[in-house]
């Protein structure tokens, strides 16, 4: 929770990194058919691609499930399965880190907080306390009024910008009843139990992929093999079963900063994009029963991983959920559907960042225009209270 004075007190409430993955764009007509030429299709094709879902695009423009299966793995990294409508938009979103490229925080995601912070501090009018969860918005009569924590503080305010789950912040913490009608469209945003589940490995070299090159640990690595798989991993987690087969891709960060791993070592990020939020027999019962599998795959492809394996790390989603509040593990609160992007996130009346409550602003991956670690909702809510306050 961080809290910082600009002309009154302002509280915001689980601040993190958030931010961009992908916006809904509309293209104007004009670019629109520009594109459409330089692909050779007319723009009503085009506008069926970009509206469609990514099992329809990559089906018509690729050949081979040798390259349909790690390009979805890729685009089911939003929480977005094949058959989701809208979905093209993330398949394409690949396409554009080979124009803009992506970037890492020297010294892995602690390191951007850790920066954050001391530009924080360098303002010296904002105090961070960590460990504070919040247990009550306090807005009687309309306006926001004081934060009550779980410890029984309570921290007056007028101002307020929550970060977390919206639906969390403003129907289970507000405690000022919202209109029948956002209440409602709120709680009707879809989330679907669809997540991500995760295996820290640390390792004494990176996985021995025959006839690897230096390059090549140094994006994403996927182990799915068809548009199928994939499409079947989506419907077994939406059952609350583990995806048969499961899966996977890998990161190899430490092959391009090796300030995230020990002196000689290495560290493998391996995730499932399609892993259920709430599982069949809870997940703490699943942990091993998903680690090892996980380490298997890797090792079919990267013989002698195993051996290389030093120690690793399970991150489920009920343990995303209570380290960081994300319900069911759900990193974007929301899904990235269509109508949940842009101005729509996390419903339309709430798309401009205010709620109904005066002093109460959203921000954070459920709000617009989306998740990630740009930073876009952050600061779209904050001048949002800048511009309330002027």
């Amino acid at each position: 929770m961080a809290r910082a004075a600009t002309q009154g007190r302002v509280v915001i409430v689980g601040a993190g990194h958030n931010g961009l993955i992908a916006a809904c764009y509309l293209a104007r007509a004009g670019r629109l058919a520009t594109l459409a030429r330089l692909l050779r299709v007319g723009p009503g094709e085009l506008t069926r691609d970009l509206l469609g879902s990514y099992d329809e695009l990559l089906k018509r423009w690729l050949a081979s499930d040798l390259t349909c299966g790690p390009v979805s793995a890729f685009a089911a990294h939003a929480n977005v399965g094949p058959n989701m409508p809208g979905g093209a938009l993330f398949a394409l979103w690949q396409a554009a880190y080979h124009l803009f490229g992506q970037w890492h925080a020297r010294g892995g995601a602690q390191a951007l907080i850790d920066a954050l912070l001391v530009r924080l501090a360098s303002y010296g009018r904002a105090e961070v306390r960590l460990n504070a969860p919040v247990a009550r918005i306090e807005a009687p009569n309309g306006r926001t009024q004081a934060v009550l924590l779980e410890t029984g503080e309570r921290i007056a305010t007028d101002a307020i910008i929550t970060a977390m789950d919206p639906k969390q912040a403003l129907l289970d913490l507000l405690d000022l009843p919202l209109s029948r009608t956002v209440a409602t469209d709120l709680a009707a945003a879809r989330r679907s139990n669809v997540v991500q589940a995760l295996v820290y490995v640390a390792t004494n070299r990176l996985p021995p992929y025959p006839n690897a090159t230096p390059d090549e640990y140094t994006g994403l690595q996927s182990y799915v093999d068809s548009l199928e798989q994939m499409r079947q991993g989506f419907i077994q987690a939406e059952a609350g079963l583990l995806p048969q087969p499961l899966p996977l891709y890998a990161f190899t960060m430490s092959a391009i900063d090796p300030s995230v791993a020990p002196t000689g070592g290495h560290t493998v990020y391996l995730a499932c994009p399609s892993a259920p939020g709430e599982i069949r027999g809870g997940w703490d019962a699943w942990r091993d029963t998903f680690a090892n599998p996980c380490l298997d795959i890797v090792e079919t492809r990267a013989p002698g991983f195993r051996a290389s394996v030093q120690g690793y790390s399970v991150f489920t989603p009920l343990d995303m959920e209570r380290a960081s509040r994300w319900p069911i593990g759900h990193p974007m609160y929301l899904d990235l559907t269509l109508n949940q992007l842009g101005p729509f996130r996390p419903t339309r009346r709430l798309g401009n960042h205010r709620t109904p409550v005066r002093g109460l602003y959203l921000s954070g991956a459920g709000t617009n225009p989306a998740g990630g670690i740009a930073g876009t909702p952050g600061k779209m809510a904050a001048q949002t209270l800048l511009r309330d306050r002027r």
